[in-house]
């Protein structure tokens, strides 16, 4: 079973945090099935029972309801799919989300996140978005092309920048 959620906690909190996601998914209701540790410090991916978005989105709104506030869940990004690290699957993975989430009228950038792969980020970004026939804008683009690359499998997802938890920003009053 592959994952579809990826979730940063603080240096040597990842037991910790374990748990927490287990306590949340019974808050939200959407159960986390399993967790995983990836190899790197502060970085676990899981396995969400149901939509991996609306499990973040449900995680912001206890978050900014004051319900709960998370000590070990830093960030939390829903994923779509899973593939082998291949710059060529990971690439016909993008256009197949890019065909099914942006409309032809709106824009996307590229959000990557890498760890353990040789790869350069500039190339994988140029290469992966050749895939992708719609209008690029970095600073306010309709939607995220969010990758997770690790060593050996990649995650991408299509989602708004809303979709992605992070508690620094959630809990930041807006101004």
């Amino acid at each position: 079973m592959a994952w579809n959620l990826v979730v940063a906690t603080g240096w040597r909190q990842e037991r910790l945090c374990i748990e927490e996601l287990y306590k949340i998914g019974d808050e939200v209701g959407l159960r986390v099935g399993e967790v995983w540790f990836t190899g790197f410090d502060g970085l676990l991916t899981a396995r969400v029972e149901g939509n991996p978005v609306e499990f973040v989105k449900l995680l912001k709104d206890i978050v900014q309801n004051n319900y709960y506030i998370p000590r070990y869940v830093l960030r939390a990004t829903p994923i779509m799919t899973v593939v082998k690290t291949d710059l060529d699957e990971i690439q016909k993975a993008a256009g197949e989300l890019a065909q099914m989430y942006i409309l032809p009228q709106e824009s996307f950038k590229i959000e990557l996140k890498k760890r353990g792969v040789k790869y350069d980020r500039t190339a994988i970004i140029e290469y992966v978005a050749k895939a992708i026939n719609r209008k690029v804008d970095l600073t306010k683009p309709d939607k995220i092309l969010w990758i997770e690359m690790f060593p050996t499998k990649t995650g991408l997802s299509v989602i708004l920048e809303e979709e992605n938890f992070s508690l620094m920003k959630t809990r930041t009053p807006p101004s």
